[in-house]
């Protein structure tokens, strides 16, 4: 009993002397970058254009202020859908004040989080690389992940390589690949690109209404590319009246290959 009356004493000494150097400390005013937190939102959804970092400007006593204080900033998205304008919240110690929060409002967007898989691709200067994995899973925003089309990375001569999402117009920020790099299997003889018309045969009997691609992007060794005017297609599941979809099995001259797997979708009738 002694002991927790003393030790009660104790921490409310500790607390009186705090608050008396608080009290003496002088008032300082700090300017402060601090993580803007988003909460509310679950695993499977995301937000877009929301800062990195806000600046808090402070005044409080300098104990408080200097230093790295105990300060934090979020941007609480509960049930927010699609485009948000949301204030930003700021949490500090007691004593301190709050001058400005910049940005003090956020506009953005809420979206779905969505997963794919892409083909990677490794670029190297007078070699083909063969990559190990040949697909990762990208992972990000749906309006950015349904955008992407390859991963991509530059091969600097190393074991491995690192890769980043890209869509037609460049990198994608803000998505996720994994995994993030992919090792290096082999480096073969240089080999070339071409584009391709891409031809279906169906049997006799079926006719083909529309397919999509109408063109392949292959490469390998230049000879075997000069007198390459087409390449022949079937749907990996064989010709059928309807719509089919899905990889496309190629008729490829030896040695050479796709860029990734080729997949599309067509529709057959009967003649």
């Amino acid at each position: 009993m002694r002991e927790g009356v003393g030790f009660l004493l104790a921490l409310l000494a500790a607390a009186a002397l705090w608050y008396s150097l608080r009290e003496r400390a002088p008032v300082v005013e700090r300017a402060v970058s601090v993580p803007l937190q988003v909460v509310g939102l679950g695993v499977e959804r995301t937000a877009e254009g929301v800062p990195r970092e806000v600046l808090l400007r402070l005044r409080g006593p300098a104990p408080l202020v200097e230093g790295s204080p105990p300060v934090s900033a979020y941007l609480d998205l509960s049930g927010a859908e699609g485009a948000f304008a949301r204030e930003v919240r700021v949490a500090v110690p007691q004593g301190v004040e709050v001058l400005e929060v910049r940005p003090a409002r956020v506009e953005g967007q809420v979206e779905a989080v969505l997963s794919r898989t892409l083909p990677v691709e490794v670029l190297s200067q007078g070699a083909w690389v063969r990559p190990e994995p040949a697909f990762v899973e990208a992972r990000g925003p749906r309006s950015r992940v349904e955008e992407a089309v390859a991963a991509v990375g530059l091969d600097l001569g190393g074991e491995t390589v690192a890769l980043t999402a890209f869509g037609p117009q460049g990198p994608l920020a803000g998505v996720e690949l994994s995994p993030k790099e992919v090792r290096v299997l082999a480096r073969e003889v240089p080999l070339f690109r071409k584009e391709v018309p891409l031809v279906l045969r169906p049997p006799q009997g079926l006719r083909v209404v529309d397919y999509t691609p109408k063109t392949v992007e292959v490469v390998g060794p230049r000879e075997a590319l000069e007198g390459l005017e087409e390449v022949e297609g079937r749907p990996q599941g064989g010709f059928r009246p309807g719509e089919v979809a899905g990889p496309w099995v190629l008729a490829l001259p030896p040695g050479v290959r796709t860029l990734g797997q080729v997949s599309g979708r067509a529709r057959f009738a009967l003649e």
